[in-house]
């Protein structure tokens, strides 16, 4: 059982259908440490945090308790697209110990159409090993999923002549002096840039997010101090889309407010910000509605 996109009361309710006429001696409930969880649960109920799937003292002792009247809730741990990840494996091996398993998650892929794999992974790794994506197995599993149909919303920030000018040697800059290092320093760098830029459209009425704390205003978070309902204006996006996509499940928001220039960096991250949601529309359309 496969449920994207669900509150926590409605993955409460999941939950409490599923359990209905069964016998479940215990629950392992593995959730990533962002976003911890609790459910009220007449048995008993282990909660074990995503980067402790794969230690040695949760491995083994798992292995050994986990039975055939043991229910297995996967909550959020499409933490990384590698399908092969150590991690993956050993929650595999314990999903196999038993039929009762239901896998939640906030969105289906974190950045292509195949991290929905990891998920098929999870519900059935034998059936769906070495497979790419097809839209066919959305309706071949019990997969519900309820939309979170994000939009950018776009708010110009004037750039002068002086600014472009020492952009476009900002950018040069960078790439005569790339050497051996990573490719993406460059966008990351250029952003940064065209951040700084945007600051003179920071209003201290509005709450704002950018990448790290530079500018040293009370009213411009960082990705880390992002909580619940917060409502921010991005002037930078978070470089790792896992980490926006975080961003998104933690506030709550459908409208991403952009801080955007005429500088090419912003029409980069615009783009690929419209690619990604083009993805997620297509299997939005395609599956079955929670």
């Amino acid at each position: 059982m496969i449920r994207v996109g669900l509150s926590q009361r409605e993955k409460q309710k999941v939950i409490d259908e599923y359990l209905f006429g069964k016998y479940i001696k215990k629950i392992f409930c593995f959730y990533f440490k962002n976003f911890p969880v609790k459910y009220k649960i007449d048995c008993e109920i282990e909660y074990i945090e995503y980067s402790d799937i794969e230690m040695y003292k949760f491995f083994y002792r798992l292995l050994e308790e986990i039975g055939s009247d043991s229910l297995i809730i996967i909550d959020g741990c499409m933490r990384t697209q590698n399908r092969s990840e150590l991690i993956y494996n050993c929650a595999h091996h314990y999903l196999n110990q038993t039929l009762h398993k239901i896998v939640f998650e906030h969105f289906p892929i974190i950045e292509t159409k195949d991290d929905f794999m990891i998920l098929l992974d999870f519900e059935n790794k034998g059936k769906y090993k070495g497979k790419l994506f097809d839209y066919l197995f959305l309706q071949q599993e019990d997969i519900l999923i309820k939309p979170h149909k994000v939009r950018m919303e776009l708010s110009p920030v004037e750039v002068t002549d002086s600014e472009k000018s020492r952009y476009e040697a900002k950018k040069e800059s960078l790439f005569d002096n790339l050497g051996s290092k990573d490719p993406d320093t460059v966008p990351r760098m250029l952003q940064l840039f065209a951040g700084d830029i945007k600051k003179k459209a920071v209003k201290s009425d509005r709450l704002y997010v950018a990448r790290n704390k530079r500018f040293k205003m009370d009213n411009v978070l960082s990705y880390d101090d992002i909580k619940a309902k917060d409502n921010c204006t991005v002037i930078d996006t978070h470089y790792r889309r896992l980490n926006m996509n975080d961003f998104l499940k933690t506030t709550g928001m459908t409208t991403v407010k952009y801080l955007c220039t005429t500088l090419s960096i912003d029409n980069v991250i615009i783009n690929e910000f419209s690619e990604w949601k083009a993805r997620l529309d297509a299997i939005y359309a395609q599956a079955s509605l929670y």
